[in-house]
């Protein structure tokens, strides 16, 4: 008969061996529910910090950044800013896979981080595994092409003094907005709006945006007493707005075309060099013309033909003046109206031609200095007070034509190029309104403030620190091409 003590041996017997068959088991049961939770976990986490890398180093390209700089800004976000520092960060500018392989404006971030593992080596041996993901971020496009940028974030303060040949509206001493609609009429542009200026107001669906200002937006339409509209493909602001019922697509129907509390753009005309002879042999010309006053017979009279070069000052008041090709550099100003450019009247043709303005009276056109210096730096915010204008031109002149350079020049589609230091106020005017004039090409003043002043349809571009459209009419901006449109980063992959 077997004891009762040999009975309990034997169980525990049985028991060890069942424990030693089923350990395997268990500890695979563990090593899936432990490290298998922490792997999974831990591969979200890396995917999300991949994310956030790719989109850091496409972020620093939109800002114009090199590729090294990117490239660290990525790294930095992995081992920095989420304090992956053991984490191995490798980024190709562009990518070197999928769709987005060898797009420049696209960052691919692969991170990599080895984990401990706790019962995966009671299993196979293995103590870490090796996690893994893989993300490309870029710039794609958020508005339609640009007919209006507006660069000054904060724009000065103006008074513009009655301009000899021109009748203006009355416009408020002081910038309402750094892209104002005033007057009676609509203004309609084919294409983007782009507003750098930080002043406040609203948004698209009525909540503060931007800076708050008392009396001043980012965009403004006639304030308090709201007549104008503006009507747009994409009209996105840093700022605010001062009533989102003024701005509407430019197709009857279609949704606002408004997006406040948007990051702003980069100049999209930044690399155009000054002009030398140099960077344009063809349309630059070193040549000393002195200054010009035109004042013709009209209709009868024998054309007055200017030539490109180097001038004091431009006036047209009457007669037929014809412009040959190329630019015009324009660095002093009348005698007597102090204003370097005035076409005011006659008829004037220059196809194939650019203004360039400049306040510097030892502007050479070899050397492009001290323009050439400018670059972006913000010159200083004074008040302009009543600083006459640095050009008055009439586009409403019956049968003148003016047209931007083409071809493959530097300044190709430019009609206007002011230095990009001269905060001097442009006025432009459109004060007939069945008239045969054409004015095709860019007005680029980077800070200065533009006044465009009739009504009509104008094929022009607006590169300038700030603009009002003072209307008697409606007016459209319908560029015959136009710029670049605003992007945005987007995670792509």
């Amino acid at each position: 008969m077997m004891r009762k003590s040999d009975c309990h041996s034997s169980r525990r017997g049985k028991v060890t061996v069942l424990l030693v068959l089923l350990l395997p088991a268990v500890f695979g049961t563990l090593a899936l529910v432990v490290d298998g939770s922490r792997l999974m976990s831990d591969s979200g986490q890396i995917q999300h910090i991949a994310d956030a890398a790719a989109v850091a180093a496409a972020a620093s390209l939109s800002r114009g950044d090199s590729v090294a700089i990117a490239t660290q800004r990525a790294i930095t976000t992995v081992q920095v800013d989420n304090g992956l520092s053991s984490a191995s960060v490798t980024v190709h500018i562009p990518p070197q896979t999928g769709v987005y392989a060898g797009q420049d404006k696209f960052a691919e971030v692969t991170v990599n981080r080895i984990i401990p593992m706790s019962f995966l080596r009671a299993v196979n041996g293995e103590s870490q595994q090796s996690v893994s993901a893989t993300a490309v971020a870029g710039l794609n496009d958020a508005t339609a092409g640009a007919a209006i940028v507006v660069l000054d974030p904060d724009p000065p303060a103006i008074d513009l003094p009655p301009v000899l040949g021109l009748t203006l509206p009355t416009m408020p001493s002081h910038h309402l907005g750094g892209l104002e609609v005033l007057g009676v009429g609509a203004v309609k542009v084919d294409g983007a709006v782009l507003v750098n200026t930080d002043w406040g107001g609203v948004d698209e669906d009525g909540s503060p945006a931007g800076w708050s200002l008392v009396e001043r937006n980012a965009v403004t339409c006639t304030p308090l007493v709201s007549l104008s509209k503006l009507r747009s493909r994409d009209l996105r602001v840093v700022g605010g707005v001062d009533n989102p019922n003024n701005y509407t697509h430019f197709i009857s129907g279609e949704p606002s075309p408004l997006r406040a509390n948007a990051k702003p753009v980069p100049d999209p005309l930044i690399s155009v060099p000054v002009p030398t002879v140099a960077a344009d042999p063809t349309n630059v010309s070193s040549t000393l013309r002195g200054g010009v006053t035109v004042v013709g017979i009209p209709l009868i009279g024998l054309p007055t033909v200017l030539s490109p070069g180097v001038y004091e000052y431009i006036q047209i008041v009457s007669g037929r003046v014809t412009l040959n090709p190329g630019v015009y550099i324009i660095r002093g100003s009348h005698p007597v109206t102090k204003i370097p450019l005035q076409i005011i009247g006659g008829e004037v043709t220059g196809n194939g031609v650019m203004f360039y303005i400049t306040n510097s009276a030892a502007y050479s056109p070899t050397s492009g200095l001290p323009d050439s210096g400018d670059g972006s730096t913000t010159p200083a915010a004074t008040d302009l007070g009543t600083v006459l204008p640095s050009a008055v031109i009439n586009i409403g002149l019956l049968g003148s034509n003016l047209t931007a350079i083409g071809g493959s020049s530097p300044y190709a589609g430019l009609l206007i190029f002011q230095r990009r230091a001269d905060r001097r106020i442009l006025v432009i005017a459109r004060d007939a309104l069945l008239s045969d004039s054409v004015f095709n090409g860019t007005v680029y003043a980077k800070w200065g403030d533009t006044v465009f002043a009739g009504m009509g349809t104008v094929q022009a571009r607006f590169v300038v620190g700030s603009l009002r459209f003072a209307n008697l009419l409606d007016c459209t901006i319908a560029p015959t091409s136009l710029l670049p449109p605003a992007q945005d980063v987007f995670l792509v992959q």
